[in-house]
């Protein structure tokens, strides 16, 4: 078993990680409503799930990176320009300035 855990990419046991998390938190908050006392739970909420909202943006901003880059291996010339232009339109709306300002879109 940890054999196959450490084949596992760091992204994926990431994500693993902050799931376990936000369960465990969820299991606190079950119980502190049971208990009567919920005030400490404000700052642990917080915490856990900005934590998972950064692992998570994190996790689907390098599988967009990857699939990118995987993808354009396929494309022909034309195809390569043509997502070019996207990827500038996609930029400026954005607000991106990395781009030339002076190319055609």
């Amino acid at each position: 078993m940890f054999k196959s855990l450490k084949n596992i990419e760091f992204s994926k046991r990431l994500l693993a990680f902050i799931e376990v998390l936000v369960l465990m938190c969820f299991c606190l908050v079950c119980a502190s409503v049971i208990m009567g006392d919920s005030s400490p739970l404000i700052a642990l909420i917080t915490g856990v799930f900005s934590l998972a909202s950064i692992a998570f943006g994190f996790y689907f901003w390098k599988a967009k990176n990857e699939n990118i880059r995987k993808y354009a291996k396929n494309l022909n010339n034309e195809q390569f320009d043509q997502m070019l232009k996207l990827a500038k339109v996609i930029l400026a709306d954005e607000g991106c300035t990395e781009y030339d300002e002076g190319d055609e879109i």
